[in-house]
């Protein structure tokens, strides 16, 4: 249904879905209603066994992923076959898709303004870079990782927390207060701050984020809302 000002209608079915599945060892298409083909992030996690988690994007495609489980750089490996626009593809891998009908989970969260977005830059190592972003909302999430630098954690940025603070997801620790990675300034509807550590704007690394919207905004953070799409 077209909704009032000629602004498109979107669901959070349209952006998010949550998938069990039983793994085949066989290529194969999930279907989950999310079109992928306007950019996304496949994170997926055997459900009783401890395998890694597996978090594979739009950006760096495919055959790439990293696990949130550790601190290793990407791995060159093609878990993903396909990014569809009704779901997306999965291999035969052992990580993704074991054989013997092993429980699997896929959490699929497409790009869209308000919602979510995807962003990567190389480093430079100057303090206080801004990286932007299309979300078009103030980041209530962001979690930020080196993709070619082995050892870097998974540093969180949450409103809750701010600027000041930060988690790393591959770790049970508690919130650290640092200027590390955030340079202590809040996000904003355009940008979030990265200092010159080698966690966030090293230079000769490379980086990707995830952000999530965290404040008002006019797209996908309710049941049904209207966006410009």
């Amino acid at each position: 249904m077209a909704a009032a000002g000629g602004k498109k209608s979107t669901y959070v079915d349209d952006v998010f879905s949550t998938y069990a599945y039983l793994g085949n060892g066989s290529n194969r298409n999930i279907v989950n209603g999310v079109d992928n083909t306007e950019g996304g992030l496949v994170w997926t996690k055997a459900r009783t066994a401890s395998y890694s988690h597996i978090l594979v994007d739009t950006e760096r495609g495919t055959n790439k992923y990293l696990s949130s489980s550790g601190t290793a750089s990407q791995v060159t490996d093609a878990v993903l076959t396909s990014f569809n626009n009704n779901g997306y593809g999965l291999s035969g891998s052992a990580d993704v898709n074991r054989h013997s009908n092993y429980p699997f989970v896929g959490w699929n969260f497409r790009k869209a303004p308000g919602f979510f977005d995807i962003v990567t830059w190389s480093g430079n190592g100057v303090n206080g870079r801004q990286i932007p972003h299309k979300l078009g909302s103030v980041p209530g999430l962001i979690i930020l990782k080196s993709t070619n630098s082995g050892g870097e954690p998974w540093y969180v940025y949450h409103r809750d927390l701010g600027a000041t603070k930060h988690l790393k997801l591959n770790t049970t620790s508690a919130s650290s207060t640092s200027t590390e990675p955030w340079n202590n300034t809040e996000p904003t509807s355009t940008h979030f701050t990265v200092a010159q550590y080698n966690s966030a704007n090293g230079s000769g690394n490379d980086y990707i984020a995830y952000v999530f919207a965290g404040g008002e905004s006019t797209a996908a953070t309710a049941r049904s809302v209207d966006f410009d799409g």
